[in-house]
């Protein structure tokens, strides 16, 4: 995708910005699953992202680098003539209006760039239909996805702010793999920190078919193919490539099974491996307890504390009566001085990844505290609003 010059929309309030516009360069690229939800409206790039920043944009200003090349995962750019409509029933999608008007329907509520700059718009469930005023660029983000790339930055930034260059350089470089956004957030730092480099020459063999599978590999550099024999015979063939980000042997190590394929390079490769040890170490240990809300409820009632980690402009438009607002970029900084070990907390977010993160973070500071399921999404308590 590339960026064309600025769309040319007709005057409208001062507050409003040209906002770039985006055309397709090209057949679309394999989708993530979560740009999927958005149905093929066209990738948000990197330079996208950059204006967003200088607009100061919500939640955008808020992401680092690492959101810059990722952006595109879940977040979408809409543009719409005067009077052309788009439709969604994906509920929590948030609305940001970078240039032009719309009508957001059920409700009718007229949105810009004044009114989605700071504040928290999302769909709802059902159909929802975007009407517009004028023409418009709109900007369409999976919330979950939102949450989920804020938890890995904090993640990141929690360890390269401990001294840990090397974790926080893996951290970044492994977001994009499925092994590790399948992990539980709480132990994907201590995996990577236990994870040795291993140099492997052009050719040579990693794994062989039915060894005993006795580690858990991340290529960090280079190429490999993974070999398999035939139904019919016990000839090898080469059936797929793996890059970078990529693993495998996680099967194996999961089950207690053989391997079954044959990993060879194709080039020289930079690899880490866990070992079956370490992999069993970290899973043994207790995870951060996740708790639905109903239980969330009676446990309020009970004297925990809520502590709400998401920006303020989302804890404005809705939050649980008495919650702490810390955001969670904050929180390492902050919680010491805003918490009280003596007390009993449960963190809440918009979806339940950063409270997570949050609540993990907490622990190893010494507190007792629980993570919030689903998050506000699942919320049927009452809420409290700044508006």
């Amino acid at each position: 995708m590339q960026i064309a010059q600025a769309s040319r929309v007709p005057a409208r309030r001062a507050d409003a910005a040209e906002a770039p516009a985006q055309v397709g360069a090209g057949p679309a690229p394999e989708q993530d699953p979560k740009a999927a939800r958005l149905g093929g409206v066209p990738l948000l790039s990197p330079e996208i992202f950059d204006f967003l920043q200088q607009q100061k944009i919500k939640p955008y200003v808020d992401h680092g680098a690492m959101a810059r090349e990722q952006l595109g995962d879940g977040v979408r750019l809409l543009s719409l003539r005067a009077g052309e409509t788009f439709t969604s029933e994906v509920p929590r999608l948030r609305i940001n209006v970078l240039s032009g008007s719309v009508l957001l329907k059920p409700g009718n509520r007229f949105l810009d760039l004044a009114h989605t700059r700071k504040r928290v718009v999302m769909t709802r469930p059902g159909i929802n239909l975007l009407q517009a005023v004028e023409d418009c660029v709109v900007v369409l983000a999976d919330s979950e996805f939102l949450d989920t790339l804020s938890s890995w930055q904090e993640l990141t930034s929690h360890a390269r702010q401990s001294g840990s260059a090397v974790l926080a350089d893996r951290l970044a470089r492994v977001r994009h793999s499925l092994a590790f956004r399948r992990l539980p957030l709480e132990h994907v730092e201590q995996a990577l920190s236990r994870m040795t480099p291993r140099h492997f020459g052009p050719g040579e063999t990693i794994l062989t078919k039915g060894d005993a599978g006795d580690a858990f590999y991340l290529i960090w550099s280079g190429r490999v193919g993974v070999w398999r024999t035939g139904l019919y015979d016990e000839d090898f063939q080469l059936v797929a490539e793996l890059g970078p980000g990529d693993t495998f042997g996680d099967e194996a190590l999961v089950s207690g099974g053989t391997r079954n394929a044959t990993i060879k390079t194709l080039e020289d490769c930079e690899v880490l491996l866990l070992e079956r040890d370490d992999f069993n170490a970290i899973m043994s240990q207790p995870m951060v307890e996740e708790l639905p809300p109903d239980v969330v409820a009676k446990m309020i009632d009970t004297g925990w504390k809520v502590v709400d980690v998401r920006y303020p402009e989302e804890f404005e438009d809705a939050h649980i009566p008495g919650a702490i607002l810390l955001p969670l970029p904050d929180l390492r900084r902050e919680a010491d001085a805003a918490l009280d070990k003596n007390e009993k907390y449960i963190t809440v977010c918009l979806s339940g990844k950063r409270s997570m993160v949050a609540a993990f973070l907490l622990k190893q500071r010494g507190f007792k505290a629980a993570s919030m399921k689903d998050g506000m999404g699942s919320w049927c308590g009452s809420t409290e609003s700044s508006y």
